[in-house]
C-alpha cells in the first residue's frame, strides 16, 4: 500500500487510530521492563539485586550503541514493502518472542538468561520505535496535522501505561491472590507476558492494512561524519537536542527516587499507585488539548505554556512537605493528588509537541544535507535521551547514599530525607525550567515550516526533472 507523496492527504480518523495504536503494547511491556523486572528475577526468581542491576545497564548500553545505525539502515532501506515497514515487522517478532522468554520463563534463569532476552526485548523496542517514529514524521508535510498524528501515539502511549499498571493488580485477584500478592509475581509477569505477545501481532496488522509509507522524493546519500557536521550546524536541532538533555537528566533524576519519597517523606504508602494512575489518566483526558494548542499557538509555545503550569504546580511540593504535613498529615494526599491532576493534564504537550517539532526539523535537515534521513535524527534524539536519562539515575542515587540515606531504615536523617526532595523536586524543577526556557527560543514557526516546505518542494521536482 504506497501512501504517494508527503501530505497528499489528511488523515483519517481512523488512519490515526491505526496508526497511533502500535504503541499500547510496547507501553504495556516497557514500563514493567522499568519496574518490574529487577522484583521479578531478584526477589521471585532469585538472583542476586547487584547482578540484575549491571545486566540491566549491560543491556541498556547495547541498545543506546545500536540507536543510530538502526536510523540510518532504516533511511538506506528500499523494499517493496517500503522502508519503514520491514524493520518493524522485525521488531514486533523480536520483542514478541522475547516479551514470552522474559516475563514467562520456561527454564531455571541465570544471569546469562536475562542478558540475552532483555537485550532482545530493548532491540526489539528499538526496531519498532526508530523507523515507527520517523514513518510518523513522514506521513504529513502539514504542521498541524504532524501534532495530530504525535497525539495519536501519545494517547494510546499512555493508555498502555494506564494496562501495564493495572494489569498485575488484575492478575493477582484473578489468581486467587485477593490483591495482596507482589505486583511482580509469576502470574503477575506472566499476564504481562502474554498479553504483549498476543497484542503485538493484531497491532501491526492494523498498521499494515491501513497507513502507506510516502515515496521518498528527494534523498541523496552522505557520509556518517558529514552528516552529523550538519546536523550540529542546524540551529534549531541543537535547541531540540539542549532541551532535550535537560529534560531527560531532570525526569530521570525524579522518577529515580519518585518511589523512595513517596514512602520515606511524603509516607503515602499504597496511595502513591493512586497518584500514578491518575497522572497517566489526566494525561489521555489532556493530550487532544495540546495538539490544539500547539496548532493555535506554535508547538514550541505549546511545549512552554504547558511546561511552566506544570512546573508552578510541582514547586508546590516542598510547601506541602515542609509546611503542610507536619500540621496536617491527612491533607498531603489530597495536595500531592492536585498537582498529579495538573501535572498529568500538561503531562502530553512535550511528547506531543517535541515529536511533531522534529519532524519540521528533519524538514531543515534534508535541505542541509541532500539526504532524507528522518529515523536517523530520530535514533540519535533518543541515544541522547537515553545516555542523560542513565547519567541522572547515576547521579541521583549514589548523592543519596554519600548523605547516609538508607532505604531500609525507617529513621533516616533530616539531613538525608532534605536531600531525596531535592533529588526528586528541586533538582529538577531547576532543569525543567532552563529545558522549558530553552525550547521557548525555538525558530520555526508554522509560516516559516511552510516555507521549508515549499523549498524542498522545490528541490524535489528540479530533482525529478533532471531524472527524467
Amino acid at each position: 500500500m504506497d501512501a504517494g507523496p508527503i501530505g497528499a492527504h489528511k488523515l483519517s480518523r481512523w488512519q490515526l487510530f491505526t496508526y497511533g495504536q502500535l504503541v499500547v503494547p510496547m507501553a504495556v511491556i516497557g514500563l514493567p521492563l522499568a519496574i518490574y523486572i529487577p522484583p521479578f528475577y531478584s526477589g521471585t526468581l532469585g538472583l542476586s539485586l547487584t547482578a540484575v542491576g549491571f545486566v540491566m545497564m549491560l543491556a541498556r548500553l547495547s541498545d543506546v550503541v545500536i540507536d543510530p545505525f538502526i536510523g540510518r539502515w532504516s533511511d538506506r532501506t528500499h523494499t517493496r514493502w517500503g522502508r519503514r515497514r520491514p524493520w518493524i515487522v522485525a521488531g514486533v517478532i523480536v520483542m514478541a518472542i522475547s516479551s514470552i522468554m522474559l516475563f514467562v520463563p520456561q527454564m531455571e534463569v541465570s544471569n546469562a538468561y536475562l542478558l540475552i532476552w532483555i537485550a532482545a526485548i530493548y532491540l526489539g523496542y528499538t526496531l519498532i520505535e526508530i523507523p515507527y517514529g520517523a514513518w510518523g514524521a513522514e506521513l504529513s508535510e502539514d504542521y498541524h496535522e504532524r501534532n495530530r498524528i504525535t497525539g495519536s501515539r501519545q494517547i494510546f502511549m499512555l493508555i498502555g501505561l494506564l494496562i501495564a499498571i493495572t494489569v498485575p493488580i488484575v492478575a493477582s485477584v484473578m489468581t486467587g491472590g485477593g490483591g495482596e500478592k507482589s505486583a511482580a509475581s509469576r502470574e503477575a509477569m506472566a499476564w504481562l507476558g502474554w498479553l504483549t505477545a498476543g497484542m503485538l501481532p493484531i497491532c501491526l496488522i492494523l498498521l499494515l492494512s491501513s497507513i502507506g509509507e510516502p515515496k521518498v522524493g528527494y534523498s541523496t546519500p552522505i557520509s556518517f561524519t558529514d552528516g552529523m557536521r550538519i546536523a550540529m550546524r542546524n540551529g534549531p536541532l541543537r535547541i531540540v537536542l539542549l532541551a532535550t538533555i535537560l529534560g531527560a537528566l531532570a525526569g530521570s533524576i525524579n522518577a529515580g527516587v519518585a518511589v523512595l519519597f513517596f514512602e520515606k517523606v511524603a509516607q503515602l504508602g499504597p496511595s502513591s499507585s493512586i497518584l500514578i494512575f491518575v497522572l497517566f489518566f489526566a494525561g489521555v483526558l489532556g493530550s487532544p488539548f495540546w495538539v490544539n494548542i500547539g496548532g493555535r499557538i506554535g508547538k514550541h509555545k505549546g511545549i512552554g505554556v504547558a511546561g511552566f503550569i506544570s512546573l508552578f504546580a510541582f514547586a508546590f511540593v516542598p510547601v506541602i512537605i515542609y509546611l503542610v504535613k507536619p500540621a496536617y498529615p491527612g491533607a498531603v494526599f489530597p495536595a500531592m493528588l492536585v498537582i498529579t491532576l495538573i501535572q498529568g493534564f500538561t503531562i502530553g504537550a512535550a511528547p506531543i509537541l517535541g515529536q511533531s517539532i522534529l519532524a519540521d526539523v528533519c524538514d531543515l535537515d534534508t535541505i542541509k544535507s541532500g539526504e532524507q534521513r528522518t529515523a536517523f535524527l530520530f535514533a540519535f534524539l533518543a541515544m541522547v535521551r537515553k545516555i542523560f536519562e542513565a547519567v541522572g539515575v547515576g547521579i541521583a542515587l549514589p548523592i543519596l547514599g554519600w548523605v547516609g540515606f538508607n532505604p531500609q531504615s525507617s529513621t533516616n536523617s533530616s539531613v538525608s530525607l532534605f536531600t531525596l526532595t531535592a533529588m526528586y523536586c528541586l533538582v529538577p524543577l531547576v532543569l525543567w525550567v532552563i529545558s522549558t526556557t530553552v525550547i521557548w527560543q525555538y525558530p520555526i514557526t508554522h509560516e516559516r515550516q511552510a516555507r521549508l516546505r515549499a523549498a524542498l518542494d522545490r528541490r524535489i521536482l528540479r530533482r525529478a526533472a533532471r531524472l527524467e
